[in-house]
C-alpha cells in the first residue's frame, strides 16, 4: 500500500513535545493552504523552523542542517510536517515521502516525520522504515483532527513607490498575497519577508531574517533568471541597502516594507540599480501586530530574562539582544537587570545606573570596589526576587562573572549565558574550565573562541558573530572620495591614518611616539596627507598634542573612520577592535600598544602569539606589532615604510586580509538574531 495508514510506522515514536509540534504544522499548512504554498513545515518545540517554499522538501530540509550547523545546535529535535494543502486535488497531486526525506531529516537533526494519515505516498516503504529505525527517527501517520487555525481576513494593501521606476502591473497582487501570508504567520510566530512572483510564492522566511530569505532566491534562480518577481519584508524589519543589493542580485524587480519609513539611501540604493522600493498602507503592519500579540496570548507563555550589562559597550549589545528577542519570540518577554542608554530605548529599566559599574580594567576597578561589591550583591538579590527563566550576563566579567556565580549558588536551577566570552585564549585559560559550574552557554564574537574553550575544558560555546559583522557594508563602501574633497587632501600626497585609540590612557601613551614615527616617515617617504578619526571625549587632546606635528594631522570625526580607512594608503593604529574594522575596509597597517608598568609586567600570562584580534582571527601575525619597549617612532617607521609601495610585505597583509570578511560571517542574518536564537533554545532545553 502506497499511502501512510494511520499510526507510527517506526520502533521510536513521538514525545509529547513531538505531539504539539505535530499539531502546530498541521495547522500551519492548513492556514497557509489558500497561498499554495509547500506541503511541509519543521516545527522545533513550538517554533516554525521552516516552511517548504519553491524551492520543495529535500532543500528545505538541507536549509534547516545548514542553519543547524551554523548555530551548532546538536540535540535531535524538531518534526517535519507534511500534509496536502485545503483544497488539493488528490487525484493528481499526492504529497511524497522516500528514503531521501529520511536521510535528510536526519541530516538535519530532527526527531521524527509525520505525516496526514491517508493522504501521503510512501515510495519504498520498507527502505523509509529501514532507515529511520537506523537513525532512531519516527514515522508517523496521523489522521486530520480538529485543525482550526485561526481565520485571518488578509488585508489588501495599496503600496508607495518611492523610487523612480514604478512597480510592475501585477504588483500589488502580489503584495496582497504577501500580506495574508505575513498575517497568517502572525498566529504562528510571525515571518521575516515573503518572496513571491505574480502569485508564486518562492520563499517564506521564519525564524531567518530578509536577507536569507533573498539569498534562498538566488540560489533558486541561479546567476542567469531574468528580473521577475519581489520581497514583502515584514512588520519590525528595518529596511536597508543591503537587502536592495541583495534582491538585485536574486534577480526581483523590487521591495516592500511594511514599516512607514524607508531610509533615503536606501531609495538612492534602488534608483542605482534600475528597481523599484515601496512601503504598503498601515493596515498590514497593523494586522501583523495584532497577530503577534494575539499570539503572545495563545501561543507561548511569558518568559522573564534577566539580563546584566557592566558597561557600554556591552549595554549596546544588550539593546540589540533584547529587540532580537522580542522579534523572535511569539509571546511576551519581562526584562529586568542592569543596563544602559541602548537596553532603556527597547523598554528595559535599570535597577541602578550602569555608570556605577561601567570601569575598565583592574586597576581602574580599585578605587571604586566597595561601591561595586554593594552593587554585585544588589544584582544578585533583584535576580532572585524576579525568579526568571534565564540570566544573560554581558562582558565585564569583572562584575557579571561574581554575579553568575552567586545566582548558580542560590537557584542553581536558572540557566546562565555569557554573551562575549572571557580572553581566556590569551591569559589565564584555566579560566574557561572554572566557567563551567556557573555558565550554562558562551556567545562568541570571535569565530575561534568555541574550538578555545572545547580545548579547554570551558562551557558550551556558540559563535554568533562580531557586531562589525552588521556595518561590513559600511565598513567596505564608506565614500572616501568625498571626504577626500572634503578634507581638500592633495591627491598626489598618499594618506596615512593614524588611530591612537578611543581612551585617554591609550591616547596619553601612544600619540607622542606616534607623532615621532609619522615626521619620520613623512622625512622618509616624501610629502603624505595625516588623518585622525577621533571620538569626542579624546577629540581635544588628540588636537592639542598634534599642533607641532609634521605634517599636521586633518582630525576629523569619529563617523568619518570608515571613509577614512578606505581612503588611506595605511594606518597606524592602537591595539583593539579597531584592528577588525582595518582588516574588514581591507586596509594593511602597523599596530602598536603601551600599557602601564604594573599590566607589562603580567605580560608573561599570555597564551598568544598575537594580541591584535585581527591577526588572532586570520591565524597568523599579519598585521606587525609592536608592544611596550618595541613600541619606538624607528620601528614604527620602519614598519610602515614598505606598505607606501607595491611590496611584498604590502602584498602579504593584502591577501591576508581578504580572508577576514569570510571568516567573520555567519548564517543568521545579524549577531543578536544568531545570539537571541541561542538564548531561546537555552530557555527551551
Amino acid at each position: 500500500e502506497l499511502l501512510v495508514a494511520d499510526g507510527t510506522l517506526t520502533k521510536a515514536s513521538p514525545s509529547e513535545a513531538d505531539t504539539a509540534d505535530i499539531a502546530r504544522g498541521f495547522d500551519l499548512v492548513a492556514a497557509l493552504g489558500r497561498y499554495d504554498i509547500g506541503q511541509a513545515v519543521v516545527v522545533t518545540r513550538g517554533e516554525i523552523e521552516a516552511i517548504e517554499g519553491a524551492e520543495g522538501t529535500d532543500r528545505m530540509l538541507k536549509r534547516v542542517a545548514e542553519r543547524r550547523a551554523a548555530h551548532r545546535v546538536h540535540e535531535r529535535s524538531g518534526v517535519l510536517v507534511k500534509r496536502p494543502k485545503p483544497g488539493q486535488d488528490m487525484r493528481v497531486d499526492l504529497p511524497t515521502i522516500g528514503p531521501n526525506t529520511v536521510a535528510n531529516a536526519a541530516a538535519a537533526g530532527l526527531a521524527g516525520i509525520a505525516v496526514m494519515a491517508d493522504h501521503v505516498i510512501a515510495v519504498n516503504r520498507a527502505e523509509i522504515i529501514a532507515r529511520a529505525d537506523a537513525q532512531g527517527l519516527f514515522v508517523i501517520g496521523v489522521k486530520d483532527g480538529e485543525c482550526t487555525p485561526l481565520a485571518t481576513d488578509a488585508p489588501s494593501p495599496r503600496i508607495k513607490t518611492l523610487s523612480r521606476v514604478r512597480a510592475y502591473e501585477a504588483a500589488e497582487k502580489d503584495v496582497a498575497r504577501a500580506a495574508g501570508i505575513l498575517l497568517s504567520l502572525g498566529h504562528f510566530g510571525g515571518s521575516s519577508a515573503v518572496a513571491i512572483d505574480r502569485g508564486r510564492v518562492l520563499a517564506v522566511g521564519t525564524t531567518e531574517g530578509p536577507l536569507d530569505v533573498i539569498a534562498r532566491v538566488r540560489d533558486l534562480r541561479g546567476n542567469n533568471a531574468k528580473r521577475r518577481g519581489l520581497i514583502v519584508v515584514g512588520a519590525g524589519q528595518a529596511l536597508t541597502q543591503d537587502h536592495i543589493k541583495a534582491a538585485n542580485a536574486a534577480h526581483l524587480l523590487g521591495v516592500v516594507a511594511t514599516e512607514a519609513v524607508i531610509p533615503p539611501p536606501v531609495i538612492a540604493a534602488a534608483n542605482e540599480l534600475a528597481m523599484f522600493v515601496a512601503t504598503t498602507t498601515a493596515a498590514l503592519a497593523t494586522a501583523q501586530g495584532t497577530a503577534r500579540t494575539m499570539t503572545s496570548q495563545t501561543a507561548a507563555r511569558p518568559l522573564k530574562i534577566f539580563v546584566v550589562a557592566g558597561e557600554h559597550s556591552g549595554d549596546a549589545l544588550g539593546g540589540k539582544l533584547i529587540h532580537a528577542l522580542k522579534k523572535q519570540y511569539p509571546g511576551d518577554i519581562i526584562f529586568a537587570g542592569v543596563g544602559g542608554e541602548d537596553m532603556a530605548r527597547e523598554g528595559f529599566a535599570s535597577i541602578f545606573p550602569i555608570e556605577d559599574v561601567a570601569v575598565m580594567g583592574p586597576l581602574s576597578i580599585l578605587p571604586k570596589l566597595p561601591r561595586i561589591v554593594r552593587r554585585v550583591y544588589q544584582t544578585v538579590d533583584a535576580a532572585i526576587a524576579f525568579a526568571p527563566d534565564l540570566v544573560v550576563i554581558i562582558d565585564s566579567p569583572e562584575f557579571t562573572h561574581p554575579i553568575a556565580k552567586r545566582i548558580r549558588k542560590r537557584a542553581p536551577h536558572i540557566p546562565i549565558v555569557d554573551y562575549v566570552s572571557p580572553s581566556v585564549w590569551a591569559w589565564r585559560p584555566g579560566r574557561a574550565k572554572k566557567m563551567s559550574p556557573y555558565v550554562d552557554h558562551i556567545l562568541a564574537l570571535l569565530p575561534f573562541e568555541p574550538e578555545a574553550h572545547a580545548r579547554l575544558g570551558g562551557p558550551q560555546c556558540t559563535y554568533v558573530g562580531h557586531p562589525l559583522i552588521e556595518k561590513l557594508d559600511e565598513i567596505q563602501n564608506s565614500d572616501a572620495a568625498a571626504l577626500a574633497a572634503r578634507l581638500k587632501l592633495d591627491p598626489a600626497r598618499p594618506v596615512l591614518l593614524v588611530l591612537p585609540g578611543s581612551r585617554t590612557s591609550e591616547v596619553e601613551r601612544l600619540i607622542d611616539v606616534f607623532g615621532e614615527a609619522v615626521a619620520r616617515l613623512h622625512a622618509a617617504i616624501g610629502p603624505i596627507e595625516v588623518v585622525i578619526p577621533a571620538v569626542r571625549h579624546v577629540r581635544d587632546r588628540i588636537v592639542e598634542k598634534t599642533a607641532n606635528w609634521t605634517p599636521r594631522p586633518h582630525i576629523v570625526e569619529s563617523n568619518d573612520k570608515y571613509a577614512a580607512m578606505r581612503l588611506a594608503r595605511a594606518a597606524l593604529a592602537a591595539s583593539g577592535t579597531v584592528t577588525l574594522e582595518l582588516a574588514l575596509a581591507q586596509t594593511p597597517a602597523v599596530v602598536a600598544y603601551k600599557v602601564d608598568k604594573v599590566i607589562a609586567k603580567l605580560r608573561f600570562l599570555l597564551k598568544v602569539p598575537s594580541v591584535v584580534l585581527a591577526n588572532l582571527v586570520i591565524g597568523k601575525n599579519v598585521y606587525p606589532e609592536f608592544l611596550q619597549e618595541a613600541c619606538t617612532a624607528e620601528n614604527l617607521e620602519a614598519a610602515l615604510k614598505p606598505l607606501f609601495a607595491k611590496t611584498n610585505e604590502r602584498m602579504a597583509q593584502l591577501e591576508g586580509l581578504a580572508l577576514v570578511p569570510a571568516k567573520m560571517q555567519l548564517a543568521a542574518s545579524s549577531p543578536s538574531e544568531a545570539a537571541a536564537n541561542v538564548v531561546l533554545s537555552v530557555v527551551k532545553a
